[in-house]
């Protein structure tokens, strides 16, 4: 499934959370009221693409990266930068060439600038290893919450991984959907809403991907692989999966805000989360 298709398929899972009351809507028609529901929303589509920053031309590792022909670019510098810095730094030692002054000491600074191309056009792997140091700083240091050790970890091997690899296995969901939800609980309402946004676009996304023809494997089975193989990515079916998935969306939101106002103006009607919880 492609990025309008997660995007699509996270918003209708969230809305749908929302109408069972399984995510608690704020009552209120105030901005405190709204923030929390704005919170959950940007989670869930963030969730919903999150799965894929593993994938090294994915739609988020491409936020944290230079485009591709920049990427080229930048290697070719790094190629110039370092036969240059390095052929003037053999030339002055070992030759009796007489090189100008200027150029004499100008090889530290061809070197740097082609290993500052060389880092930029790795910028995904260095923002990756960067924040998995961090997090794992602020565990050790702050004895921050367990799920901080473990994202750190995550973002360390990301790099290292293929597409689809561990992180799009459901045993990786269940550990990081445990830590995410214990940390939630001693957290404020708008925290709160981003983790539960967070983790309901990251199983849609595997839910998403079950549809297609490489589908999603076990960590611990490798072999033990679901994929359904209704429609392959772009294909038509998944543009009319991609439009039904926003139709169930609006739907949902739209039952959703008139249970709000019913609620507000004093009619308090029994929400499907109570017609649930009855049956």
């Amino acid at each position: 499934m492609n990025k309008k298709g997660h995007i699509a398929l996270g918003a209708a899972a969230g809305s749908a959370m929302l109408l069972t009351g399984l995510f608690v809507v704020p009552r209120t028609m105030d901005l405190d009221g709204w923030i929390p529901i704005a919170i959950y929303a940007a989670a869930v589509i963030t969730g919903s693409l999150l799965p894929d920053i593993d994938h090294k031309t994915g739609t988020v590792s491409n936020y944290i990266q230079f485009s591709s022909r920049k990427r080229r670019m930048l290697r070719s510098l790094t190629l110039i930068g370092l036969v240059i810095g390095i052929t003037l730094l053999l030339l002055t030692r070992w030759t009796e060439i007489d090189i100008p002054s200027a150029w004499r000491q100008s090889p530290p600074l061809w070197i740097g600038t082609g290993l500052l191309c060389l880092a930029l056009s790795r910028l995904r792997s260095l923002v990756l290893i960067g924040a998995g140091v961090l997090l794992l700083l602020a565990y050790y240091l702050y004895n921050w919450h367990w799920i901080a050790a473990f994202a750190g970890l995550s973002l360390l091997m990301v790099p290292l991984i293929k597409h689809r690899g561990v992180i799009h296995t459901p045993e990786f969901a269940a550990a990081l959907s445990v830590g995410v939800w214990s940390f939630a609980q001693a957290q404020p309402e708008v925290v709160t809403a981003g983790i539960y946004g967070l983790l309901i676009g990251w199983w849609a996304h595997l839910l998403g991907d079950v549809f297609g023809a490489e589908g999603i494997h076990s960590l611990f089975i490798p072999r033990f692989r679901v994929a359904l193989r209704l429609f392959a990515n772009g294909s038509w079916a998944e543009r009319m999966i991609t439009r039904s998935c926003w139709l169930i969306s609006a739907g949902c939101l739209l039952f959703t805000q008139q249970e709000r106002l019913l609620y507000i103006d004093g009619l308090h009607y029994p929400s499907l989360q109570h017609l649930l919880l009855l049956s």
